[in-house]
């Protein structure tokens, strides 16, 4: 008498066991394929993460006049030698300034950077490799108005460097901040140098700042 029972028990065994090595080697294979496509995916940005979104302020950015270099202690004593009396006043600073003034001025100008609310670089004139200038942009804030700073020394008016740093710099704002849509400049009224000199850049009017009542700056502002 022929017992079926047991041959097809060992048969569905079989069976089942076939089945499941073949599965597990193919749960092995698209573990293998899954690991360097979902490394793909991920380097590729499909998975929604854009590393390349994240753009960080450059060291420096050259031109064909001057390079702009991101400011640091090495350059605080050039930086007083170069902010002559005449750069002063454009600026509103005093009109006499110690070494020790400018270091602890520069200091916080560091701080600043170092917490994102701006971009501070040198400017360095590419023929001597001399610093003559500063150039910044700072976030917007409530306490000071007017985001763009900068200056060359007089003795490197003219001749393209000062407009070769604007543009170095707002290539390099727009490349860091690609969310912001513009940035403004405050220039006092009777400053006619540094006005025209940023509408020949292609800033436009955006009217007027107030103090006591009374205009007392023009509000240029550059867009993108």
């Amino acid at each position: 008498m022929k017992i079926f029972v047991n041959k097809g028990g060992r048969s569905m065994k079989k069976g089942f066991m076939f089945k499941l090595r073949r599965l597990l080697k193919w749960a092995v294979l698209a573990t293998i394929i899954a690991v360097p496509a979902g490394y793909f995916l991920y380097q590729s940005g499909w998975l929604g993460t854009d590393a390349s979104s994240v753009v960080t302020q450059p060291e420096q950015v050259k031109g064909k006049l001057v390079t702009l270099r991101i400011m640091k202690e090495d350059y605080f004593v050039d930086y007083h030698n170069m902010f002559s009396s005449t750069v002063r006043k454009f600026m509103e600073f005093p009109d006499y300034i110690t070494l020790d003034y400018t270091i602890r001025y520069l200091k916080m100008e560091l701080e600043k950077s170092k917490r994102g609310e701006q971009i501070l670089y040198a400017i360095f004139d590419n023929k001597e490799n001399k610093m003559i200038g500063a150039i910044e942009v700072r976030e917007k804030n409530d306490y000071d108005p007017g985001q763009l700073g900068n200056w060359v020394n007089e003795n490197y008016w003219g001749g393209g460097r000062y407009q070769e740093a604007l543009k170095l710099m707002t290539q390099t704002y727009f490349k860091v901040h690609p969310e912001a849509k513009s940035f403004n400049a405050h220039v006092k009224l009777w400053n006619k140098r540094s006005y025209f000199a940023l509408k020949k850049f292609g800033f436009k009017d955006a009217g007027y700042y107030y103090e006591g009542g009374q205009p007392a700056r023009y509000i240029l502002e550059y867009r993108k």
